[in-house]
């Protein structure tokens, strides 16, 4: 079954929801930590529970609560719209395809459930829920090699539209 987008398809709701993405990219999210300076962890790739719980303790309570609540609306809305910028993308730039438009829903999934565990971990400090940091880990490395699978295929697909055009 295609997508319901298929058919909503088009330049257009591309680059609206890729205006979106950079609005999130640049204004919101880098403001959740509030005026501290603060690594995220959802940002990091495979890192281990020493190192999640290094950057949790670097964070003032006030920047804990902050992040947690970031992680819980923000941090929801902001995968969303990057879900539905790449989902649309891709099934422009692969038409015949469009099952990898499938794609950038995975990615969205591994991410509400890394945020599960960030919120989990930053909850329930100074306790460190070591399973809980492993799991989170996992989910934050396939969120970001399934994004670079994404921005991959993106890239090969403009380059074919534009040699194709030539």
């Amino acid at each position: 079954m295609k997508p319901f987008l298929h058919k909503q398809a088009s330049l257009r709701l591309s680059l609206l929801l890729f205006g979106l993405v950079i609005v999130f990219s640049v204004l919101i999210m880098p403001r959740l930590a509030g005026d501290q300076e603060v690594t995220p962890i959802d940002l990091q790739f495979a890192y281990t529970p020493e190192r999640a719980y290094e950057l949790i303790d670097s964070y003032s309570e006030d920047t804990r609560i902050i992040y947690a609540r970031g992680e819980m609306t923000f941090d929801v809305a902001y995968p969303i719209v990057y879900t539905l910028f790449m989902s649309v993308t891709l099934m422009l730039l692969y038409p015949n395809k469009w099952k990898v438009a499938w794609v950038p829903y995975g990615i969205f999934g591994v991410d509400m459930l890394e945020n599960t565990g960030i919120v989990t971990m930053l909850y329930s400090y100074p306790t460190k829920l070591t399973m809980v940091a492993w799991f989170t880990s996992g989910f934050s490395t396939i969120k970001w090699s399934l994004v670079m699978v994404v921005l991959v295929m993106i890239l090969v697909g403009l380059g074919k539209k534009l040699f194709t055009k030539k």
